[in-house]
């Protein structure tokens, strides 16, 4: 895969995990409302998961920006 298209790829990515993250976020608020803290403190694990995805991505969007700057300064 070309790099211009792995970057459009991760684009897309980090938009559908800071929709994954929103959604986790207001579901896991729901949760702990409805049934309190001690039962549903465990579901704090979620948007954790879904943060680190959108990071992981992000940092590899990043990077692939980077190899491609440095690509055309080296051209």
């Amino acid at each position: 895969m070309e790099i211009n298209r792995a970057i459009q790829v991760s684009k897309a990515a980090e938009k559908f995990w800071i929709l994954i993250v929103a959604a986790s976020i207001g579901v896991t608020v729901w949760l702990l409302i409805e049934y309190g803290w001690e039962q549903q403190k465990q579901t704090l694990v979620l948007p954790g998961i879904a943060i680190a995805w959108y990071s992981f991505r992000r940092y590899f969007r990043q990077k692939l920006e980077r190899d491609l700057a440095n690509q055309n300064t080296n051209v």
